[in-house]
């Protein structure tokens, strides 16, 4: 089995023209302008990238613990997780 926690309930949002380099291939290309998002909370079907899955996550208690289904169902867990990060 393997536990993995995320905390983020919203995507990595990246803009092209942050990353390193990347103004080196044409500083004026509008294609330095397109903001990628990178999912985050670990529900994307189209991982890497965000496809809204995380609206879902929105209103869960931060103390809570939770598991999605392969449908994106919540299930709310007995706490597994505690604030200081141990299990």
């Amino acid at each position: 089995m393997r536990i993995v926690i995320h905390e983020r309930t919203g995507p990595y949002k990246i803009r092209i023209r942050d990353i390193e380099g990347a103004e080196s291939t044409d500083p004026n290309s509008k294609l330095l302008d397109t903001t990628v998002e990178l999912c985050a909370c670990g529900l994307s079907h189209n991982k890497p990238f965000c496809d809204g899955s995380h609206e879902n996550t929105e209103d869960e208690d931060l103390e809570g613990t939770y598991a999605y289904s392969e449908n994106n169902e919540r299930v709310v867990l007995p706490k597994i997780y505690k604030p200081d990060g141990k299990i």
